[in-house]
């Protein structure tokens, strides 16, 4: 059996579409996976063991390049996956723009998701992304409950294990306070502001705890707000697989919806996700010890996001209702059965 699968990015929705990987095996021991990917996911997926072929695309010049470079992405794909006969393709995009990359290939069936008005609306807004992809291939889409795992990380390099060792009397807390974007656009929105995470490491800083701050490249504007405080930066130190191992040292991570939220999942580090435009249970950290604050709970317009765009608001004021205490007080309450030595 030859199975599909189209999901380019972001890295947020891949991580979780990754509890497919296990579902399929166990559906289907024998199936061999094909996954057409972006580039800067291939790595994580390939470290789940668990599919045969990647077919990676720059997502960069698929859909902002020129138009030579968006047809190189294309014939790259065909020449990979060209004219073999798939039992199951599964399309995980409302848009069919996506699917010119599947056209020399053949599929006995096709899945994926739709807002056709015939049908009923996959996802189905409110119930969270992963079981909204297992949901697809498995036609359980008024299943009470649909069981998930996520694929195997076994990413854990030694110098993160030292780092760890020099904090064991105190609790570790990182902080990702940057992402929330993608090749098409940013989702400022999204973002807690940071002058929060600014007062709130500050707050941490005095009850003893160790903060931690991350990102990639593109996040390197934070670190001037936290120059004058003693915490560990990691901004653009790391690359995706080595990010997943860093979030191991941590006690907690702190963030707002985005990707980094989702690789912690992977990590196996509870988190406390800030939501505001976007609908929390569909996006929220799946570990049971996690939580999320779901600001604007008095705004008529919460949640704005339609799993595609925004409401046109240049303020994102149900992230600033938000409190620096609210979110202390959290974590101070999740943390609290281990006495920190100041």
């Amino acid at each position: 059996m030859k199975i599909l699968i189209v999901k380019i990015g972001a890295i947020g929705d891949v991580v979780m579409a990754l509890p497919i990987l296990p579902w399929i095996k166990k559906q289907y021991p024998s199936a061999k996976i094909y996954w057409i990917a972006g580039e800067i996911v291939k790595d994580l997926i390939q470290e789940t063991m668990l599919v045969d072929e990647i077919i990676s695309v720059n997502e960069k010049k698929l859909l902002t390049g020129s138009v030579l470079e968006r047809c190189s992405e294309v014939w790259k794909v065909w020449r990979q996956i060209g004219f073999i006969n798939f039992d199951l393709t599964a399309y995980y995009y409302y848009s069919a723009a996506y699917k010119i990359l599947v056209l020399p290939t053949f599929s006995k069936k096709n899945v994926g998701f739709s807002r056709e008005k015939q049908k009923r609306s996959i996802p189905i807004p409110g119930r969270h992304h992963t079981f909204e992809y297992i949901s697809v291939l498995s036609d359980q889409t008024g299943a009470h409950a649909i069981p998930f795992e996520y694929p195997e990380f076994s990413v854990f390099t030694p110098e993160h294990l030292t780092i760890r060792k020099e904090f064991t009397d105190k609790k570790c807390i990182i902080i990702s306070c940057g992402g929330a974007k993608n090749i098409l656009r940013e989702d400022d929105l999204r973002r807690w502001p940071i002058d929060r995470y600014v007062a709130l490491t500050k707050l941490l800083l005095a009850e003893g705890f160790e903060v931690f701050l991350s990102g990639s490249d593109s996040d390197l504007w934070i670190s001037e707000y936290f120059s004058d405080l003693p915490v560990h930066n990691f901004i653009a130190k790391l690359d995706l697989l080595s990010f997943i191992s860093f979030l191991k040292i941590g006690d907690l991570f702190i963030t707002h919806d985005s990707g980094p939220l989702h690789l912690a999942d992977l990590a196996g580090i509870p988190s406390i996700a800030l939501f505001g435009p976007t609908p929390p249970f569909s996006f929220k950290s799946l570990l049971p010890a996690s939580s999320f604050i779901w600001g604007g709970e008095n705004l008529t317009c919460r949640p704005c996001y339609d799993g595609k765009s925004y409401a046109n608001c240049n303020r994102a004021i149900c992230m600033e209702t938000i409190t620096v205490n609210e979110v202390f007080e959290m974590v101070k309450k999740k943390l609290s059965k281990r006495q920190i030595d100041v």
